[in-house]
Formats: C-alpha cells, sequence, structure tokens
C-alpha cells in the first residue's frame, strides 16, 4: 500500500500565498531586523524542511522577503522581510559597510580623536573620555555624512587607538597631572610617539590585545575579523 502524499499547502484567498508562506512569513515579519533562520521557522512551524524550502523561494520571488548574510557566522543565512533592515548582529556593528569593515571611516575618525588629544593636551596633561566626546558631540557631522557619534562609538576608536599605541589608557590617582580629574576617573593621553617626544610607557602591547579589543565578539577562526588576519594580534606576538 503506497503512502498518501501531504496535500499541497492551499493558497490563502487574500494576498495570493499558501499557508505555509503565511505562516513562515509571519514568523519572519515578527523577528523585524533580526529575521529568521530556516532551524527557527521548523522549530516554530513545524514545517517540513522541503516545504520551508519550497514556501522561502516562492516568498524571495514574491519580493516579499529578502536573504540577509550573519556576518558573525556565514554559515547561517537569515530570512527578513523586506521591510526591515538587518540589525547590527547580522551587520558585523557600526563600521560595517555592505558587508565590509570601512576602515577609511575608522582611521579618519582615528585621525580626528588624536587631533582632539592634542588640543586637549594644550590645557590638560590628561583627558578625561567626556573631555574628548564634548568635542565629537559639537560637531554632529563627525561620523561622516552628517552621522552622530554615539559614546560607545567614540569609546571603540580610543580603544584602537591604545592598541595602536598612540594612546595610553591611565587611571587617575588624582594628583599631578591629574588633580583636575577623579580619583579612578579612566583618562587618555597620547604616547612618546605623538605626546611631546617623552618615552612611551608600557601600554596595550604588554598584554593580549584580544582583551581590549572592541570586535572581540565578532573574532572567530574562520570570521571576517579573526586571530589569522588581525594586524593588533600580529603586532602583538612580533612586539
Amino acid at each position: 500500500m503506497s503512502k498518501r502524499k501531504r496535500p499541497e499547502p492551499k493558497s490563502s484567498s487574500g494576498g495570493g500565498i499558501n499557508e505555509d508562506e503565511k505562516n513562515i512569513l509571519g514568523l519572519i515579519r515578527s523577528k523585524q531586523g533580526k529575521g529568521a533562520t530556516t532551524f527557527e521557522m521548523r522549530s516554530a512551524t513545524k514545517i517540513q524542511p522541503t516545504l520551508v524550502t519550497r514556501a522561502l523561494a516562492s516568498l524571495k520571488k514574491s519580493k516579499l522577503i529578502k536573504e540577509v548574510p550573519n556576518m558573525n557566522n556565514k554559515g547561517i543565512k537569515h530570512f527578513l522581510a523586506v521591510e526591515f533592515e538587518p540589525c547590527k548582529e547580522l551587520t558585523g556593528g557600526d563600521w560595517y559597510i555592505d558587508g565590509a569593515l570601512d576602515v577609511s571611516k575608522i582611521e579618519g575618525l582615528k585621525e580626528i580623536c588624536v587631533r582632539i588629544l592634542e588640543m586637549l593636551k594644550r590645557k590638560e596633561k590628561v583627558a578625561t573620555f567626556d573631555a574628548v566626546y564634548a568635542y565629537f558631540d559639537k560637531d554632529s557631522g563627525s561620523g561622516g555624512d552628517g552621522e552622530k557619534l554615539s559614546r560607545e562609538q567614540i569609546k571603540e576608536i580610543l580603544k584602537n587607538l591604545v592598541l595602536d599605541n598612540v594612546v595610553m589608557e591611565v587611571k587617575s590617582n588624582g594628583l599631578s597631572d591629574f588633580s583636575a580629574t577623579r580619583i579612578g576617573e579612566i583618562c587618555y593621553k597620547l604616547t612618546g610617539k605623538k605626546g611631546g617626544g617623552a618615552e612611551a610607557r608600557d601600554g596595550a602591547f604588554a598584554l593580549v590585545p584580544c582583551g581590549a579589543c572592541p570586535h572581540i565578539g565578532l573574532c572567530t577562526p574562520d570570521g571576517v575579523i579573526s586571530p589569522s588576519t588581525c594586524v593588533y594580534f600580529q603586532k602583538w606576538l612580533d612586539f
């Protein structure tokens, strides 16, 4: 006795898509900018894998969904409704554009940050984060294209400069150069190369740079960011 085939899902009367497609589209839309993976679709809808694949192909053909790669794990594909933009978890964060690290933007912001520290050095020997942020905040276009940088973005730029050994991150003791800052407050100063010719003290390169890396969450052996391609890690090995 032959097995009875599962009947083809009937098209819904409203939008020209069948029930499987309707359920999958509803799930994808509920995930907004994060989208949904095929595993999530199968788990949530209990639809057979072959029918999930068929439904996704139909929804893409109807331009109701789009396929977006996960920059943290390129082996996983996420499907988003066309009305949503992918979240930072998928795109890799603020420093990526079209799936690639925006090196020119990062380097430009690092140069601006160094100039700010040089200006602040004329008044104080060290600069607090709030003082650096205040300069960026004055110009809402500091991030390029009229973009206003967040506090977290500026912290990441400063951390990159620390990894480059251009800036030192030091904790205030409230004395001498730190008399204008609170005890324990994190401050920044240029190293000898940029700070008036003084001998540069041991900075972040005295420790494995991974601990201060703002992209550590994106670093995987086979990922876009990995130890094998990281220039900071290589510099540390050669230090």
